[in-house]
């Protein structure tokens, strides 16, 4: 026989995080006689959705209103942090509209299309990922820096590109990719281009990218 709890479904739902794997839910629904059948009929209900084997999105979470994308997408394929096209959104620093959440990790690439949105992971190389990435002070997510964003937009979208000269450069920039290049220059620093550049080689792309960057900030910020 079923036990009796004074905590309805939803009261137990609220108190728990956005993101809840199988242990947690087991734990707080271990009153029922079959917690992973009562699991299993929350997901069927709309309450709970499974994201990957032992992970679910939390969809009567209190939180739930008051949590960020970037959040979700943080916790939903771990580690991993917020770049390329939906950090430049969120700097405000791309014309084109992104719908899509990208990030990238240290894993295998991966897709999650879930009724919140829609997530995408980049694997991306352990030289490149270890640096250019900050916490948000507020809502406590990782995102690349403005810098990071965009070289991790490059290698990832356009890998192999070959630009040579500074005039390309600024043209591929503004007109190709639809960077706010004046928006860019205002939100990082020449001290911040120089701390990451000698992570990547003298021949690639993105070192040649981050050397001209260096005059353009120091001009643009006197």
């Amino acid at each position: 026989m079923q036990k009796k709890s004074i905590y309805t479904d939803l009261s137990i739902l609220e108190q728990l995080p956005i993101q809840a794997d199988l242990r947690l839910l087991v734990d707080r629904f271990k009153h029922f006689k079959q917690p992973r059948k009562k699991i299993f009929d929350l997901v069927r209900r709309g309450d709970l959705e499974m994201t990957s084997r032992g992970h679910y999105i939390n969809l009567r979470t209190k939180d739930l209103r008051e949590t960020p994308l970037e959040v979700l997408a943080n916790a939903l394929y771990f580690p991993s942090y917020v770049s390329a096209e939906w950090a430049l959104q969120h700097y405000g620093l791309i014309m084109d509209r992104v719908s899509t959440v990208t990030s990238v990790t240290l894993r295998k690439s991966s897709n999650f299309s879930t009724s919140l949105g829609n997530f995408k992971y980049d694997h991306l190389h352990s030289h490149r990922y270890p640096f250019g990435y900050i916490l948000h002070p507020d809502f406590n997510f990782l995102i690349a820096t403005p810098e990071k964003a965009l070289l991790d937009y490059l290698k990832l979208r356009h890998p192999g590109v070959a630009l040579q000269g500074h005039s390309e450069i600024q043209d591929f920039l503004t007109h190709h990719l639809r960077i706010k290049l004046n928006s860019f220059l205002s939100s990082t620093h020449p001290d911040q281009v120089m701390n990451i550049l000698t992570y990547y080689h003298r021949n690639c792309f993105e070192y040649r990218l981050l050397k001209w960057l260096i005059p353009q900030l120091e001009q643009h910020h006197g």
